[in-house]
């Protein structure tokens, strides 16, 4: 009898660790039951624990037509970000909103500037964009004057100040394939 109550409560112990704050919904209910062995009758509580996790929240926007504006909102602002932040031609102060801490990158985009100059134009085109709650995994080609050279290269932004934006690591890694370097932070 002892053995048995223990594992109830061990049981429910466990079932009560497994259960987390991330949004899942557990049910619990418990019915009495009833045992004799002969002597006294002892009414135990039997309890079954049901957990429901919602799916998670992923936006794709990808395939063979690409990424359909105005289909996702977010789709469109980290590509629109990626666009920004990634070319040759655009100023430092029109990067500067969509970078994570972008203090300091003044020289770094006007030499980067100047690279997209002497190569026809550089920027990154987003193919796929999957959004992960406050974070986006993104999948594009470089392009030199136009022309995709490197396809189906990697990338990541995130959810910053109600504002998708590139990461310094992510953007600073581009600046370093461009021979460009980032001040340390």
């Amino acid at each position: 009898m002892k053995r048995t109550v223990f594992l109830l409560v061990v049981l429910a112990v466990v079932a009560a660790g497994c259960s987390g704050s991330d949004g899942s919904e557990t049910t619990t209910t418990s019915a009495p039951t009833t045992t004799s062995t002969g002597g006294p009758t002892t009414t135990m509580a039997r309890t079954t624990t049901t957990t429901t996790t919602p799916p998670a929240t992923t936006t794709t926007a990808s395939g063979s037509g690409g990424i359909v504006p105005g289909e996702d909102a977010d789709v469109d602002a980290v590509a629109l970000a990626y666009e920004i932040v990634f070319s040759s031609e655009t100023t430092y102060e029109e990067k500067a909103p969509y970078i994570v801490d972008p203090g300091g990158l003044e020289e770094t985009v006007a030499e980067y500037q100047e690279t997209g100059e002497s190569m026809g134009g550089v920027e990154l085109a987003p193919t796929s964009i999957t959004i992960h709650g406050d974070t986006a995994d993104v999948i594009y080609d470089l392009l030199f004057g136009g022309t995709p050279m490197y396809p189906d290269l990697t990338g990541d932004a995130v959810l910053n100040e109600a504002t998708w934006k590139i990461t310094r690591e992510m953007f600073c890694a581009m600046m370093a394939s461009a021979r460009v370097g980032c001040p340390e932070s």
